[in-house]
C-alpha cells in the first residue's frame, strides 16, 4: 500500500512539474464574474485586466511592473505568484490539479487583512 501512494504522489508531482514546463506558454482568458473582470495572460508573458463588459484595460502586468515572482509546482497544481506595487496587491493564481479549466485566485492587498480569494472561470 505505501509503494502506491509513493507511486501516486511521484505521478502527481511529475504531472505538476510537466505542467509548470509549458506555464510559459499558457494563454486564455479566465473571468471573475463578481467583478466584471477580464484577467488575460498572454503568449509574451503579460498579465492584462480588462474590463469583461467595455473591454477597458484596467492594468497591465509586465516584468518591468512585478516583483517576487514565483512559479510552484506541487501535488496540489501549479501556481504562480507576484507582487505590484502599483496597485499595492500580492497576487496569486493557482491551476488545482483537476480536469476543468478554471483558476483559483488569491490577492491580497496591502491595506487590508483581507484577501480577496475566487475561482476564476475560463473564458477562451
Amino acid at each position: 500500500m505505501k509503494k502506491l501512494l509513493a507511486l501516486v504522489a511521484a505521478a502527481a508531482v511529475f504531472a505538476g512539474s510537466a505542467f509548470a514546463l509549458n506555464l510559459g506558454d499558457i494563454k486564455g482568458t479566465w473571468q471573475d464574474s463578481k467583478w466584471n473582470a477580464n484577467w488575460t495572460f498572454s503568449a509574451d508573458g503579460k498579465i492584462i485586466l480588462t474590463d469583461s463588459v467595455t473591454g477597458e484595460e484596467y492594468f497591465t502586468f509586465t516584468d518591468s511592473n512585478v516583483t517576487n515572482y514565483k512559479l510552484d509546482a506541487s501535488t496540489s497544481g501549479v501556481s504562480i505568484s507576484f507582487y505590484c506595487k502599483e496597485t499595492g496587491r500580492a497576487y496569486k493564481f493557482t491551476k488545482p490539479i483537476t480536469l476543468n479549466a478554471d483558476l483559483d485566485m488569491k490577492i491580497n492587498p496591502d491595506w487590508t487583512d483581507t484577501d480577496y480569494d475566487t475561482s476564476i472561470k475560463f473564458k477562451r
